[in-house]
């Protein structure tokens, strides 16, 4: 099983939700990939210093640099998880039902940007991303 988490672009909320996710699938043991990727962004740029900070003070090791969802990333994917309604909206033309949002599965609302933010907006999207990843994840096995 193959979970991307998508976003804008791919710097800030979808590599914290990779991050958090992949350190949740490890801590349990499951068999479940992680990526992550972006509606309107190019290779190669890195995480938001923010994004980067957080990741480190919750203790995982993740480097990245931002990726454009492709076809053949959504083709290898099982689930990709949007941040935003909009996002789903503009994926599910393409991809159908694969595509959903992280409010689809929580009910807490989108997860707004929080690039150019302070800390703290970066924390508010972190606290979000920890209390939602496993809600997404025990879905995703079902």
């Amino acid at each position: 099983m193959k979970i991307t988490f998508v976003c804008t672009g791919n710097t800030c909320r979808s590599p914290m939700a990779q991050a958090i996710a992949q350190k949740y699938v490890e801590d349990n043991n499951l068999d479940i990939e992680v990526d992550s990727a972006g509606l309107g962004c190019a290779y190669g740029v890195p995480m938001a210093e923010h994004t980067a900070k957080i990741i480190e003070e919750l203790g995982i090791f993740f480097t990245h640099t931002s990726q454009p969802l492709t076809q053949k990333l959504a083709d290898e994917s099982n689930l990709i998880v949007t941040m935003e309604k909009w996002q789903k909206d503009a994926l599910q033309q393409v991809l159908g039902d694969k595509v959903v949002c992280m409010n689809d599965i929580t009910l807490r609302g989108d997860i707004a940007d929080p690039y150019g933010g302070t800390m703290e907006t970066y924390r508010e999207v972190e606290k979000s991303l920890e209390e939602s990843i496993p809600l997404v994840v025990k879905w995703a096995m079902n």
